[in-house]
C-alpha cells in the first residue's frame, strides 16, 4: 500500500494540498476584509463560495486516487465512472474564478480619471487576482492527478488527449457558467433542460462567435498553466533521477575503493607471509 501511494505522488501531494489550503485561508481573509471606499459590507464575499466550489474537483481527484487502490476491478470501474463524472462536472468551477476579475471594475468606483493610482483599487484587484490564481492552481493540480491515472492505465497519447479534451470542455463550461448562468449541479439535477436551452442558445451564429472569442482565452490560460506545472514536475523528476544516479555512482565508487583496498591488504598479507616462509 505504501509503495502504491508513493507511485501516486503521496505524501508530496498532501504537502502541496496543505500549502494550497493555507494560501486559500489567506486569500479568504483578504476577501472578508476588503471594503469599498464608502464602507459597508465586503463586496466580494461570494468568492468564498466560488473558491469552495473550486476545491471540489481536487477533492474528487483524491477520491479517484483512493479508488485506484482498490483490489476489485469491478468496484474500481464503477467508482471511477461515478467520481470521474462528478469530477468533470465540477472541474470548470476552478477556472471560473478567472472570470471574477471583472468585479473590481464593476463594483469599485472607477469614474475618476486616474482611479488606478488609488492603492485601494489595487487591493481590490489583487484580492480577486489572488483568488483567481488559487483557482488556476486547484484546476491544474486536479487535472494533473487524474491525468496521471489515465496515462498509467491507457498510455501517454490517451492521457494527453484526455487532458486537452478536459481543458476544452472546461473552457466551454466556464462560458456557460458566466454567460448562461448554469451551475454544476444544474447538469446533475436537470440535464435535459440544460442541454435543450444550451442547444437553443447556440443555434444563433452570434452566440457561437461570442463563445469562441471567450473560450479560446480560457483554454489558453488554463492550458498554459497546466503545461507549465506538468513540465516543472517532469523537471523535478529528472533532477531527482540524476541525483539518485549520482548517489548510486558515488556508493559504487566507495564500494569499489573499499574492495580495492581490501584486495591490496590481502596481497600485502600474502606477500608478508611468503617472505616469512622464505626466511
Amino acid at each position: 500500500m505504501q509503495q502504491r501511494l508513493k507511485e501516486l505522488g503521496y505524501p508530496m501531494k498532501f504537502v502541496i494540498y496543505i500549502m494550497l489550503f493555507i494560501a486559500t485561508i489567506i486569500g479568504m481573509k483578504y476577501v472578508a476584509e476588503t471594503r469599498l471606499p464608502s464602507g459597508g459590507r465586503p463586496p466580494y464575499l461570494f468568492l468564498i463560495w466560488n473558491t469552495f466550489l473550486a476545491w471540489i474537483p481536487l477533492g474528487f481527484a483524491v477520491m479517484l486516487d483512493l479508488v485506484s487502490l482498490l483490489h476489485s476491478r469491478t468496484a474500481r470501474r464503477g467508482l471511477y465512472l461515478i467520481f470521474g463524472l462528478l469530477w468533470l462536472f465540477f472541474y470548470p468551477n476552478a477556472a471560473y474564478l478567472i472570470t471574477d476579475l471583472l468585479h473590481p471594475f464593476v463594483r469599485y468606483p472607477t469614474q475618476s480619471p486616474r482611479f488606478w493610482e488609488d492603492i485601494s483599487f489595487w487591493n481590490h484587484l489583487n484580492t480577486v487576482f489572488f483568488t483567481a490564481i488559487i483557482g488556476l492552481a486547484l484546476g491544474s493540480l486536479a487535472l494533473a492527478s487524474v491525468h496521471q491515472l489515465v496515462r498509467r492505465a491507457y498510455g501517454s497519447f490517451v492521457g494527453w488527449s484526455f487532458a486537452i479534451a478536459v481543458l476544452l470542455l472546461s473552457s466551454f463550461g466556464v462560458y456557460l457558467g458566466r454567460f448562461n448562468r448554469w451551475n454544476s449541479w444544474d447538469i446533475l439535477q436537470t440535464p435535459i433542460i440544460v442541454l435543450r436551452e444550451t442547444a437553443k442558445y447556440f443555434l444563433q451564429i452570434d452566440n457561437l462567435r461570442h463563445a469562441w472569442g471567450f473560450c479560446k482565452w480560457v483554454f489558453l490560460v488554463t492550458a498554459f498553466c497546466y503545461l507549465l506545472l506538468y513540465l516543472f514536475g517532469k523537471l523535478g523528476s529528472s533532477m531527482a533521477s540524476i541525483e539518485r544516479e549520482r548517489e548510486h555512482g558515488h556508493e559504487a565508487a566507495v564500494k569499489h575503493a573499499a574492495a580495492a583496498e581490501n584486495e591490496i591488504s590481502r596481497i600485502g598479507e600474502r606477500t608478508a607471509t611468503a617472505a616469512k616462509n622464505r626466511v
